[in-house]
């Protein structure tokens, strides 16, 4: 195993040097001074001070007072330096954004190099940019305990345009409605972004939303916004049938840049040729070298680099039905709730329009029953067939259910086309809902009728009816139904994986010791319910997901709906509501320890969600001994592990997929409180073409008075394997999963009439709806 970074050490000429320093209590004067003196000083706050570094030998305008500064205490201030003369070492490239500093390739762009692939095009299509866009950031690295240095590194990514005018587009057939628009050229302060479509007439582009309350904007002024969402919208329509090889060629393009080996190239080159403009000035007194790549070593005195055990899969309360594999644990042992699951004859409804009722009743018939494959096996020269089936008992056997029943209700659609199938499907929904109250729902639908805008979608009318009457729903898509017996099996398992979690049982935990009275490890976070990207409209809900520290899913819970001055409050009262739930239910007693794992995304801007967590366990746990730990677990952050021992995975037509891509469970100490989780693998990447995968980056809150980072990642780990949605683990912990599912669906049952969150905190507490 040889770990590195996609960044350099910065070596630093000097153990002190002269910087200029002025008190200011609060940065609110920052940019207003950073604006006057940016022709000659480097400006920088932190802790009530304003540091200086002057940019030219003679500066016109005076700063603070001269101060002789030890390099490794101001090594953030220096950090900042080295972003801030990144752009003369760069002088080449236009600086696309400045924190982090941010160029595009002036060479390579891929749309271009499509063309040349997929012939007879059309001419629009050269209004369409794909370019590799690279970020260099200086950042802090604390490789070992107390030796702390500066890294610089580089993160590639693509940044995507759509230099077309509208007119153009719209001319083309392009519904350009709900897409947003940004300035072709802001000025120094202003927003890039502008508002969303409503609609074009005569060079005027009509806002549905916007900032500043602009309600409409010439033409001219501005480009579609180069999103995912904009540029298939765009293309679907220009391309007709040739969107899918377009979208084949532009994933093979991108790897060219993306993948282990493509990253590694490049950064082989970035650092030769940031040695030729080494040494940086940084101050009068200083220079920054940049040296070679860094690397994650142990030896024997300091481990940098742990590789945690492979995660078990546990099936029983004892921990002794085991397996390193999901499915072969539950087709051995059963699911861990199978003893104590409620619903063992269990009522499913299985909604499905009337044109495709023979695939439907094969595919139920496999999904009860069972597929048989079989494969021929030669032994002691006897030839003979073997059952191979991945999914041979069916779900009554595999889960321990009896005599589940399917009750089939179809949706009249071969005679009732002219009524609008959101429409039929919610009749029928209602109808049923007359006569049984069912344990969940599988609701089927037409490919052309799962794209239905949300508003108009059967699967989401269908899912909000239910969800209202306590009923958790599976939808499916009905060119599933038709796949080959080979890939049936295992969508049949995800399928009654997810389906089985979301009529509350349990498929498995996690090999986890509990040493303590108590362990939660409690996912927080929020959704943003507009669906605005203008702040002013916008309304939020908490999502808490609740675990024991095994994996044994306890509840999840919403905050009442709340504008953003409102959510701090929100957040503690639903916290503490939540804690005083879990403390009544697990009995908690006077002087029990009692650990608390708090796992978020991202905490708010300028509000600090751990301080306000820290206050809820105080409230709740006075009688107790509370451990508490607060993490941010994020895939947002600029570094990337690379592992040049690991060679990839050959696949059959001869590709290596996986290449430099480090084991599943290598842990890496990047700060004092920092700490970066592979959670990815070879063996896990795709395709040969997919880019290397991004650690996650797991930060403790200083304020936290349970510190075990090693303990805390192997936990975030082990809870990447607790995902029911799927037989493979999750990329990011489900504490963070969950709820990004959770906000993602409330948002979009948001645009139902008539929907209701609030049975979800009732009935479907326990439930995991959302999968």
């Amino acid at each position: 195993m040889s770990i590195c970074f996609n960044g350099f050490k910065v070596e630093l000429s000097a153990n002190t040097f002269t910087a200029y320093v002025q008190d200011m209590p609060d940065n609110r004067g920052l940019r207003e001074l950073r604006e006057k003196l940016q022709s000659d000083w480097f400006l920088h706050w932190r802790s009530g001070k304003v540091y200086g570094i002057p940019k030219v030998p003679q500066q016109e305008q005076t700063f603070g007072k001269p101060v002789e500064l030890k390099t490794e205490e101001h090594l953030q201030l220096l950090a900042a330096r080295i972003d801030s003369v990144l752009p003369k070492i760069f002088a080449q490239y236009s600086a696309f954004r400045f924190k982090p500093f941010t160029f595009l390739s002036q060479k390579e762009e891929l749309v271009s190099s499509i063309a040349t692939k997929i012939k007879d095009l059309p001419s629009l299509i050269s209004s369409f940019k794909i370019k590799p866009k690279f970020a260099l950031e200086a950042k802090l690295v604390e490789l070992r305990h107390e030796e702390t240095f500066i890294g610089l590194f580089l993160r590639l990514e693509t940044r995507w345009e759509i230099l077309a005018s509208l007119s153009d587009l719209q001319n083309a057939g392009v519904n350009l409605q709900d897409l947003y628009v940004v300035r072709r050229q802001p000025q120094p302060g202003q927003r890039r972004l502008v508002g969303k479509i409503s609609h074009i007439y005569e060079k005027t582009v009509n806002l549905l939303e916007s900032f500043d309350g602009i309600t409409s904007i010439n033409e001219d002024e501005v480009w579609l916004e180069g999103s995912k969402a904009s540029f298939v919208r765009c293309l679907k329509t220009l391309l007709g049938d040739k969107y899918d090889a377009f979208e084949s060629e532009r994933l093979i393009q991108e790897a060219n840049f993306l993948t282990g080996p493509a990253l590694d190239n490049i950064l082989i080159r970035m650092e030769t040729f940031l040695a030729k403009k080494s040494p940086m000035q940084l101050a009068p007194n200083l220079f920054g070298y940049i040296r070679d790549r860094i690397e994650a070593v142990n030896d024997d005195s300091y481990q940098t680099v742990i590789s945690a055990s492979p995660v078990e899969y546990c099936f029983d309360a004892a921990r002794t039905k085991r397996n390193l594999y999901a499915w072969k644990g539950i087709e051995k042992y059963g699911p861990f709730s199978r003893e104590i699951f409620s619903k063992k004859s269990p009522e499913i409804l299985v909604l499905f329009p009337d044109t495709v009722q023979g695939a439907v009743e094969n595919f139920l018939k496999a999904f009860r029953d069972g597929i048989s494959i079989k494969k021929k096996v030669f032994q002691d020269g006897i030839e003979y067939w073997e059952e191979n089936s991945k999914y041979s008992g069916g779900f009554a056997k595999i889960f321990g259910l009896v005599n589940p029943k399917l009750t089939l209700r179809q949706i009249p659609w071969l005679n009732s086309k002219q009524k609008p199938p959101a429409v039929a499907y919610r009749e029928a929904v209602a109808q049923v809902l007359e006569k049984t109250m069912p344990d969940a729902a599988i609701v089927i639908l037409l490919d052309e009728h799962a794209r239905l805008p949300d508003p108009e979608n059967p699967y989401l009318q269908s899912k909000a009816l239910l969800l209202m009457a306590g009923i958790p729903v599976q939808g499916i898509r009905a060119s599933t139904l038709g796949q080959s017996r080979y890939s049936l099996q295992y969508t049949l398992q995800n399928l009654s994986v997810a389906l089985y979690a979301k009529m509350n049982g349990l498929p498995w935990t996690v090999d986890h010791d509990l040493t303590i009275s108590d362990e939660l490890v409690i996912g927080i976070g929020n959704c943003e319910l507009s669906g605005s990207r203008f702040f002013e409209r916008q309304r939020f809900v908490g999502i808490t997901t609740v675990f024991r520290g095994d994996g044994n899913y306890l509840l999840g819970n919403l905050s009442q709906e709340c504008s953003y001055s409102e959510y701090p409050n929100i957040l503690k009262t639903s916290t503490v509501s939540i804690l005083q739930d879990i403390k009544r239910r697990n009995g908690w007693q006077p002087g029990d320890t009692v650990r608390l794992v708090f796992h978020a995304a991202r905490p708010f801007k300028n509000l600090d969600v751990a301080d306000i967590v820290a206050q809820c366990v105080a409230e709740v746990g006075e009688e107790q001994n509370i451990e508490f730990a607060f993490l941010t677990v994020s895939h947002e952050h600029p570094f990337t592990l690379l592992d040049k021992s690991q060679q990839g995975i050959v696949m059959k037509d001869g590709a290596k997929k996986g290449q430099l891509a480090p084991q599943r469970g290598i842990i890496v100490q990047l700060g004092r409180y920092t700490r970066l989780l592979c959670t990815n693998s070879a063996a896990l990447v795709k395709m040969p073409r997919s880019p290397l995968p991004t650690p996650l980056l797991i930060h403790l809150h200083p304020q936290s008075t349970y510190r075990d980072l090693t303990y805390l990642s192997e936990q975030v780990l082990k809870f990447t394997s607790l995902s029911w949605r799927s037989l493979l683990p999750a990329s990011k912990p489900v504490t963070i999963y969950y709820s990004e599912l959770i906000a993602e669906l409330l948002a979009r049952l948001r645009n139902i009439r008539d929907w209701s969150p609030a049975l979800l905190n009732i009935k479907l507490r326990a439930s995991k709806w959302f999968l």
